[in-house]
């Protein structure tokens, strides 16, 4: 846990923690709609627009782990 007299002004942590889930909340749609078209692209049986969608989902949800580590270091999880 991190000493509170070395946290940044509430301001700052604030401001971060609004980014940070706005950035989740852009992920989450982005994620939504990939799984989305992947789901069409499989009704559609078609294999190379599905890779596409299996990479750019993967990639959404690499970033929103990355996000949630640093969420999690620094709400103490």
């Amino acid at each position: 846990m991190p000493n509170p007299k070395s946290l940044p002004p509430p301001e700052t942590i604030a401001a971060i923690r609004t980014l940070l889930f706005g950035r989740l909340a852009e992920i989450h749609r982005d994620l939504t709609q990939s799984l989305a078209d992947l789901a069409t692209g499989i009704d559609k049986q078609s294999p190379n627009s599905c890779l596409g969608f299996v990479v750019y989902t993967e990639t959404r949800l690499q970033s929103m782990h990355n996000i949630l580590l640093v969420l999690r270091e620094h709400l103490g999880g």
